[in-house]
């Protein structure tokens, strides 16, 4: 039995939420650190496992697809079993998978027990959401989210730093075997402490999930695996492409037409709802895939190790707290969409500052940015959290958080894929004219002598052919830095639409 014995939805008093707040908190930052931490091991496991980079791409793409696919069936799965079961069925299959993947004795096995660990952990994340949702209430929901978004935010920017330390100093197997013991002491607090909810059953709507699924996961692989494949160019991704346009075309027809669709249609009524999703859906754009580009800014254009690279990226972390730990204070002072507003404005002035960067700005200038863009990410995030589900009723907050995580991550997954394809188009394009410039006859190399850029020598040549690739690279980076300022603008007029939700 567990210590709290009443309602899921409480009233609970101060101390009451406390103990049911810990466990979940664990449990969310169990499963965003595990998202991102393997990206930073995938070279050493492709030496140790003796695969092409497509091949260990996989690694990433069947984790990636496999939680769409739970994320979609986490609101079925709670009505049916009840939400305890769910979460603490997702605790334990992420953990017993995270020891097989530690195990792995080859690239199969290991994409294999990756896709069953995506699939499991699925349902932690907006299941923890809508659990502080309902254990909170309605007038402290901006605390919750604040205190519930440390777990959700704060995985991706600690995960490559921490990632990066247990490859070099253990190899990449730690990365699963620390998720034992979080994992362990997750399910027990879940188990001790978190009030049974209702379940209900529910008639399964085999149509809209199996379209919903396979349209789903097809757009994850033509992301995830488009640029490499060099999208439609490729007969793998024309295919995916079509499969995913029809099956969502099938699943949105027959939601508008079924007497009970798998996604219950109500919740579109919300206005504050389908906001919430658009921008949700931007910030999955423009945040992720920032978080994605720093690095490899860092890295390639100026040359820093990882560990380095990976410390900075983690400054975005101290803005994040100090957004956070102010955002439940904000909320209960401010409207949550001038508080959206503010984290959109942040986010672009930081992005829109980067623009003004060269290949040799400055490491304190790349961290206070970094700082400050974690603070307009923070932020908007919290109140993001807070005012799409201002207004929804709670009986349908298990499957619209279920939604709002997978928009999230369909987002995140588009923003990378762009920012990306940008990244790699665009240095080849700025290389081709950059070269053309390069003549004997050339101004520039008027008078130069034997070094460092001689037209005479090869030493030369190939110093000036590093220098052109650099540039190209660096204005490549900045074209991203403008595509990441025009997403989060675009999106801003929605803020204004966003409604005060009435007293209770």
């Amino acid at each position: 039995m567990p210590f709290i014995t009443k309602p899921a939805t409480g009233p609970f008093t101060s101390a009451e939420r406390t103990i049911i707040t810990i466990p979940v908190l664990a449990a969310s930052l169990l499963h965003s650190i595990n998202m991102s931490s393997a990206y930073v091991a995938l070279p050493q496991m492709q030496g140790n496992l003796s695969a092409t980079p497509d091949q260990i791409g996989w690694v990433i793409t069947a984790f990636v697809v496999a939680t769409a696919v739970g994320t979609i069936l986490t609101g079925w799965f709670s009505q049916r079993f009840g939400r305890k079961v769910v979460f603490l069925g997702s605790i334990a299959g992420f953990t017993l998978t995270s020891l097989m993947c530690a195990f792995a004795d080859g690239l199969t096995e290991l994409v294999v027990y990756r896709a069953m660990q995506g699939f499991v952990s699925a349902p932690l994340l907006p299941v923890a959401q809508s659990i502080m949702l309902d254990t909170y209430p309605r007038e402290r929901h901006g605390f919750a989210m604040s205190i519930w978004s440390m777990g959700m935010i704060l995985g991706p920017v600690v995960a490559p730093t921490l990632g990066a330390f247990l490859t070099d100093e253990f190899g990449w197997r730690y990365l699963f075997y620390m998720n034992l013991p979080m994992g362990v002491l997750a399910f027990i607090g879940i188990w001790a402490t978190l009030p049974v909810a209702e379940s209900r059953v529910q008639r399964m709507d085999w149509l809209g999930v199996i379209t919903l699924i396979v349209g789903v996961s097809c757009l994850q692989l033509v992301l995830d695996r488009g640029e490499r494949l060099g999208w439609f160019t490729s007969g793998e991704i024309v295919a995916e492409a079509a499969v995913a346009a029809l099956c969502l075309y099938i699943f949105v027809a027959h939601c508008l037409t079924a007497k009970q669709p798998y996604i219950d249609l109500a919740m579109f009524k919300d206005r504050n709802f389908v906001i919430g999703l658009l921008l949700i859906f931007a910030f999955g754009v423009a945040v992720f895939a920032s978080l994605f580009i720093l690095p490899l800014f860092m890295q390639n254009v100026q040359g820093y190790p990882v560990m380095t690279a990976g410390w900075v990226v983690s400054a975005r972390g101290v803005g994040t707290m100090i957004a956070m730990l102010s955002g439940g204070f904000l909320a209960d002072r401010f409207e949550g969409k001038y508080l959206i507003l503010t984290g959109l404005v942040s986010v672009a002035i930081s992005n829109a500052w980067m623009t003004t960067w060269t290949s040799e700005v400055p490491m304190d200038e790349i961290v206070y940015l970094t700082v400050f863009n974690g603070f307009g990410m923070g932020i908007m995030w919290v109140s993001l959290a807070t005012v799409t589900f201002s207004t929804l009723s709670p009986t349908l907050r298990v499957e619209a958080a279920s939604l709002f995580a997978l928009v999230r991550s369909i987002g995140a997954s588009m923003g990378t894929s762009a920012i990306v394809t940008t990244l790699t188009r665009s240095s080849q394009t700025n290389y081709v004219e950059l070269r053309a410039h390069i003549s004997p006859f050339s101004e520039a190399f008027q008078g130069i002598g034997s070094v460092p850029w001689s037209l005479d020598t090869a030493s030369g040549l190939m110093a000036l052919r590093g220098l052109v690739v650099n540039e190209a690279r660096m204005i490549a980076f900045l074209n991203d830095f403008l595509l990441l300022v025009v997403i989060v603008i675009i999106p801003m007029p929605l803020v204004f639409l966003l409604r005060k939700p009435q007293p209770k």
